[in-house]
């Protein structure tokens, strides 16, 4: 063939591809298909481009594309890729992150907002997530990580409008009064009652003050302090729960009370105590009777 003919051969071929593609390279082709929302052809061009040696302008694509068709794997590998070549789309990155949590939100997947969330917050740890805080913490909270769920509640906390923040105080006071930690649980719980005292919660919430007073009241008692563990014991008579522990925070009441010298006080606690039990039956009972016979009559 001569030069002429190799020449025209090939002004044909180039005539013919760009009938067949418009001139477009692969990066182009998918940002058409992008426009026309056939993402999944479009993703498939950006994969070529990737391939053929696109870039970071095609991987960029391709991370985004990944994102809002709800890929996070996929999507996390490509934005670490490319942030490890430029950190520039960092911000990009953390905003795709996001967008993968809200969809998680939106089909109730606490994992996938788990996942997507502490994703962005490596990147930008001053992030505002205040719309996802809620399903967080319960996600955390579900999945026995306390200390997360505390810390998401408290973000929670922080941003709720007045008729949220009582639902929040309660789930805190309850992790914490599952842990035992009932001196940081009492406030939040009794703000929950405050805010909300015919609410959902209010009976779980006055069980939890009261099974915390019950700790707090014992741990007085054996202390030696005698006029923290009485105010303790009063809040478990005034919530009137535990119920299964209502004649001995009286007997208690009545041995501190006795102690101090204040008889006839005593004397009426330990009453309650009998009254508590009117089939006059076991120990508790014979301990109190015994007691009332001393302040009436004396030592035997």
């Amino acid at each position: 063939m001569t030069p002429i003919a190799r020449l025209a051969a090939s002004v044909l071929a180039a005539v013919g591809l760009a009938a067949c593609g418009g001139g477009e390279d692969a990066l182009s082709r998918g940002d058409r298909l992008w426009a026309d929302s056939a993402y999944a052809q479009s993703i498939a061009e950006y994969q070529l481009a990737y391939a053929r040696g696109g870039g970071d302008d095609a991987l960029r694509r391709l991370a985004h594309a990944y994102a809002v068709t709800g890929q996070f794997e996929r999507a996390h590998d490509s934005y670490q890729t490319l942030l490890a070549d430029d950190p520039s789309h960092a911000d990009q990155a953390a905003y795709d992150f996001i967008l993968l949590a809200e969809q998680a939100r939106a089909r109730d997947d606490g994992y996938g907002v788990a996942r997507a969330a502490e994703a962005a917050l490596a990147l930008r740890p001053a992030l505002d997530l205040s719309g996802l805080t809620d399903q967080l913490a319960e996600y955390y909270e579900q999945t026995a990580s306390a200390d997360q769920a505390l810390a998401w509640y408290e973000r929670a906390l922080a941003n709720a409008p007045p008729d949220s923040a009582p639902d929040i105080m309660f789930r805190m006071g309850r992790i914490l009064a599952e842990r035992d930690e009932c001196a940081r649980a009492l406030p939040y719980l009794r703000g929950y009652l405050s805010r909300a005292p015919s609410g959902p919660r209010a009976s779980d919430a006055r069980w939890n003050i009261g099974n915390c007073a019950w700790s707090a009241a014992r741990a007085a008692h054996t202390a030696g302090e005698p006029e923290r563990a009485l105010q303790q014991i009063q809040t478990v008579l005034e919530l009137r729960v535990p119920e299964n522990v209502q004649d001995e925070a009286w007997y208690m009441r009545g041995d501190i009370l006795y102690s101090l010298g204040r008889k006839e006080e005593a004397l009426a606690a330990y009453q309650r105590v009998l009254d508590l039990n009117p089939a006059r039956e076991g120990q508790i009972v014979d301990r109190a009777q015994r007691q009332i016979d001393i302040i009436r009559f004396g030592p035997s």
